[in-house]
């Protein structure tokens, strides 16, 4: 699937068995450090369902046969360790090398992991296989925006594109199917009939002052940006992922003054196994879910829209943190009083409600099932920028504030159910 680019950071998820390939994230600038970050999502959803022979034509949805969370292990895999804190670290831009960052990967599967079993939804073990198909894709990435500025680009893609064929498809050194399935199937992935997901990010920072965030601190940035983009959000928490393998590349983008411009490129790959393919959650789970912390301020965009035919420019009017609630054991589900409370400040944000009953994308591959609904915080009257040109402007949600969100779930036009729960947001993101 195509999509247009330009400098602007990508973020792109695919899921469950060669799943989506949608975009989430956000943009920055900071007066203090003369950086900028930039954020576009621009791609959208694909899907494998794990069965035989393997269907590509749409999104899968999550397995609605309820079976306990349970562990699995595998010679290819280790139990997940525990998430420290990441900090925000600047570097000098000289100091980061045109090179994988094993270490900076591994912080955006954990981040990955730790928000998952936060929710209770299972957690992610390490998969070397999974490792190493992520890591060739992302250093296939590199070398297409390292060599070339691209004016069309779909990230899950490595076929040859004309006007750019030196650096694409098999011309590409890191070149291994054109498609995810191709690069699944090439590797004797192990777990591919059991489904797995791709996320992409790839973000561009400019500083004339020579500063940039660190590899860690760039992973950390992009997986919570892809938690924050409905379309990659709800692939990202199917409950029957139970291992994970993430590449981090560091490059100079094409065209751009080597010691002001750096370069990333993130990418997951995470997979239900033989043990966890039937595996979903009893009752309704949301995301974020209860207590958890540090999730992004704002969506500035992703594709396809959550807000398509509104009229509104994420990328001038961001929105908050959405809210995912699933019930896979229910047909529909139909959301009502919502409340969604800044609880330090004591005051209510405005929100829409995006469902099936009301679904932009309804009648295509993107189409939200009946089950399963987001919160759309519409934050236009919060002055939550902090810094740079945009200080005292919309910046989504308030940063390191807690929220506390209710609604009430009419489950099968037969049983009311009310559900609520806080989450506390990060740092602001730009």
């Amino acid at each position: 699937m195509n999509f247009i680019t330009s400098e602007k950071s990508l973020v792109i998820a695919l899921s469950s068995a060669l799943l989506l390939t949608a975009c989430g994230g956000g943009g920055s600038e900071s007066s203090d450090t003369s950086t900028s970050t930039n954020s576009s999502n621009s791609n959208s959803p694909e899907a494998i369902s794990p069965s035989s022979p393997i269907d590509t034509s749409k999104p899968s949805e999550p397995n609605t046969s309820p079976e306990p969370l349970k562990p699995t292990t595998s010679p290819e895999t280790s139990a997940p360790e525990a998430t420290s804190p990441v900090l925000k670290v600047e570097v000098d831009m000289k100091d980061v090398e045109s090179k994988s960052y094993d270490g900076a990967a591994q912080v955006g599967s954990k981040l990955l992991n730790s928000q998952r079993q936060a929710c209770a939804l299972g957690g992610l073990a390490q998969n070397n296989e999974l490792t190493k198909i992520a890591t060739q894709h992302a250093q296939y990435i590199q070398h297409v925006f390292a060599n070339s500025s691209p004016t069309m680009f779909n990230a899950h893609d490595e076929r040859e594109i004309e006007d750019i064929k030196t650096w694409t498809g098999k011309n590409n050194p890191f070149f291994t199917g054109i498609s995810f399935k191709d690069r699944l199937l090439k590797a004797g992935y192990s777990n591919l009939a059991h489904g797995v997901v791709e996320n992409i990010s790839r973000i561009t920072y400019y500083s004339s002052a020579g500063r940039v965030a660190s590899p860690e601190y760039a992973a950390h940035s992009m997986t919570k940006s892809l938690l924050a983009a409905p379309y990659h959000m709800r692939l990202l928490v199917t409950p029957n992922l139970s291992q994970t393998g993430s590449g981090m590349i560091a490059y100079k983008p094409y065209g751009k003054a080597t010691d002001k411009s750096q370069g990333y490129v993130f990418v997951n790959a995470s997979s239900a196994d033989r043990n966890t393919e039937n595996r979903s959650v009893e009752g309704l789970f949301t995301y974020p879910c209860t207590d958890v912390a540090d999730t992004n301020t704002a969506l500035y965009n992703e594709f396809p829209s959550p807000v398509a035919g509104t009229g509104r420019d994420l990328g001038t009017d961001p929105i908050g943190q959405p809210i995912y609630i699933n019930m896979p054991s229910a047909k529909n589900i139909k959301i009502s009083n919502i409340k969604f409370r800044d609880i330090q400040r004591n005051i209510d944000v405005p929100v829409d409600l995006l469902d099936y009953s009301n679904d932009p994308h309804k009648r295509t591959a993107y189409e939200l099932p009946q089950n399963e609904a987001f919160i759309l915080p519409i934050t236009d009257s919060l002055q939550s920028c902090e810094t740079g040109r945009r200080v005292g402007k919309n910046c989504g949600l308030y940063g390191n504030s807690k929220y506390q969100v209710s609604f009430d779930v009419l489950v099968d036009n037969k049983t009311l159910e009310t559900k609520q729960f806080t989450f506390t947001t990060g740092e602001v993101n730009y």
